[in-house]
């Protein structure tokens, strides 16, 4: 894209314009290597670096823009993607903490942030939740497609046996949240 390009998008565009529409793919031969490498954005809208494997660079870059155009298909064959939602967790609340979660699950609290970041990313793009937030944004969703939750609630032998698995004070604390969260 020559500069002359950005410039007439910028002017025929209604509104602002997102810098991820204006980038394209590049081209980048590394300090001590013979093959070129593409950097591009994928479906997901992230930078990806990825070899080419070729030494020219004319065949490289067109095998770059085949793969951003394939890219950009799979990006607008998904649709508008929902806005990342921030969870706020106020003090007081029964929601469980990241140090929480982590003592339950006898992992780091790293690892809690990363596996919800991966967590709430899926979801996001979950082609049935995009239906029912499209749906619930319009108006025509139906009741009868949230489930009883009564076939999810825990017997009194189950929340002992739950119960029974913790070892520290801060598991038996957010067990206790979470079945209260439960209960609630």
């Amino acid at each position: 894209m020559k500069p002359h390009d950005f410039v007439e998008i910028l002017i025929q565009a209604d509104g602002s314009v997102c810098a991820k529409d204006l980038l394209e793919v590049s081209l980048h031969l590394p300090r001590r290597g013979t093959r070129w490498v593409a950097s591009f954005r994928d479906e997901t809208g992230r930078q990806v670096w990825r070899t080419t494997g070729l030494r020219d660079r004319e065949p490289a870059l067109a095998l770059a823009k085949e793969w951003e155009a394939d890219a950009k298909r799979k990006r607008a064959a998904q649709g508008a993607v929902p806005p990342s939602l921030a969870i706020r967790v106020r003090p007081g609340s029964t929601a469980l903490s990241q140090k929480e979660v982590a003592a339950i699950l006898r992992i780091s609290e790293r690892a809690v942030r990363q596996i919800e970041k991966t967590a709430i990313e899926k979801l996001r793009r979950h082609p049935v939740l995009k239906d029912i937030w499209r749906e619930l944004g319009t108006g025509e969703i139906k009741e009868t497609a949230f489930r009883d939750s009564s076939q999810w609630m825990l017997s009194r032998e189950e929340i002992a046996a739950v119960y029974a698995l913790a070892r520290t004070p801060a598991e038996r604390q957010a067990l206790r949240k979470l079945l209260a969260l439960i209960a609630a």
